[in-house]
C-alpha cells in the first residue's frame, strides 16, 4: 500500500532480506529482485503506470525506517534484527529499498 504497512513489521523485513540476499547472488540472473505490489497492480511493469500510488509510495519511503519495525514476538524481532546486521545493517536495507524504489520511479517515468 501506499502507506507501506508492511515494511513497518519484522517478518516482511525478514522477507526484504532474503530479496536482498537473493538478488545479490550470481545464480539468480533470473531473479526480479524487489518490486511494489498494490491493489491497482505493480509498480513499474509495462501498462501499470500508475504514478500518484508509485509517488506516493515514493514519498513514504523516503522516511521509513525498517529499524522502526516491529514484531509481536520480541524473540523474532531480535533474530531478525541480527540477521539484517550480518548483512550491513538496517541503514543498508533502507538503502536497499529507497534504490528499487528510484528505479520504480524511473520506469513508471517512462511508462
Amino acid at each position: 500500500d501506499a502507506k507501506a504497512l508492511p515494511l513497518t513489521r519484522a517478518w516482511c523485513l525478514f522477507e526484504v532480506l532474503q530479496t536482498y540476499r537473493l538478488s545479490h547472488e550470481k545464480t539468480a540472473s533470473e531473479f526480479e529482485g524487489l518490486v511494489f505490489c498494490t491493489s491497482a497492480g505493480v509498480l513499474g511493469l509495462q501498462g501499470q503506470a500508475i504514478y500518484d500510488t508509485a509517488l506516493a509510495l515514493a514519498s513514504r519511503l523516503a522516511t521509513l525506517s525498517v529499524e522502526d519495525a516491529t514484531a509481536s514476538d520480541p524473540e523474532d524481532l531480535r533474530m531478525i534484527t541480527r540477521l539484517v546486521e550480518k548483512e550491513g545493517g538496517m541503514e543498508r536495507m533502507n538503502d536497499f529499498i529507497r534504490g528499487n524504489m528510484l528505479n520504480t520511479l524511473q520506469t513508471v517515468q517512462t511508462h
